[in-house]
């Protein structure tokens, strides 16, 4: 009995405390890192898609614009917000689904033709919007990236 209620109190703690939101949380859009001088990481501000040439991080006042016919590559990826043990895990799997963080690497190559990455950590519910966005207008029709095809 006093190991139930001890396994019961620590899933009760586990669910009760407050983890920290994803600073993607509602229209934001976080730089989560890359090459882009300029840009610090942690960056947050939007990404505008409406232009049918550019993709546009605009951050505070300033403004990071891709060509859409610059991208040379994209790769939508998924991670588990908290990491917890096996047991955790499936503890909490039972009672709630796990938290995700959403991120789109872009690799392009900038106006002086020098490659360029950046990493976007993107709202839950963007990635099938920016995933088609750049697969309508990215003029080479790249595909996403995949790294087993870099060994040829």
């Amino acid at each position: 009995m006093k190991r139930l209620m001890t396994v019961g109190l620590l899933m009760a703690l586990t669910m009760a405390t407050s983890f920290p939101l994803s600073a993607a949380d509602h229209d934001e859009v976080t730089y989560t890192g890359g090459t882009i001088p300029g840009v610090s990481v942690g960056s947050t501000g939007r990404l505008d898609t409406t232009s049918e040439t550019t993709l546009t991080f605009e951050y505070g006042s300033k403004r990071l614009v891709i060509p859409f016919a610059a991208i040379r590559s994209f790769q939508y990826s998924t991670e588990v917000t908290h990491h917890l043990g096996v047991l955790p895990a499936i503890a909490v799997g039972l009672l709630k689904a796990r938290e995700r963080r959403h991120y789109f690497r872009i690799s392009f190559r900038d106006t002086n033709n020098v490659p360029q990455v950046s990493v976007f950590e993107v709202p839950k519910r963007m990635p099938r919007t920016l995933k088609a966005v750049l697969q309508a207008r990215v003029q080479q029709a790249c595909r996403p990236y995949s790294p087993c095809e870099d060994r040829n």
